[in-house]
């Protein structure tokens, strides 16, 4: 969770980590369908899933929130209602810190 992340390397990364979780998400229920196992089974398969999906994108964040100069503990603030759109669309949109900051180098410093 060390480093920082640009707007286009953040946006790229968490749209990947979406498909991916997406196409492993759906892999897991056909095959769990097609085996005429219990539906509960796909359920709890897909939260597992999702569960581990979070995390990932949690990392993702805080190396955002680093390039803009804040601490990772601001990840929570996602969690507030109304408040995450706001979040999510700095986190997309807000430029980062412009040379080196207390969380390492400027990611698009050549």
């Amino acid at each position: 969770m060390e480093g920082r992340y640009n707007r286009l390397k953040y946006f790229l990364i968490t749209l990947a980590i979406s498909v991916v979780v997406q196409v492993i998400s759906f892999a897991v229920g056909f095959a769990i369908g097609m085996s005429g196992i219990d539906p509960g089974i796909a359920s709890l398969a897909g939260f597992i899933i999702g569960i581990g999906g979070a995390v990932v994108y949690a990392f993702q964040v805080v190396k955002r929130l680093h390039d803009l100069d804040r601490p990772g503990t601001h990840y929570w603030l996602s969690l507030i209602p109304i408040y995450n759109i706001y979040f999510g669309l700095l986190l997309l949109f807000k430029k980062g810190t412009e040379g080196e900051n207390q969380y390492g180098p400027d990611p698009l410093a050549g």
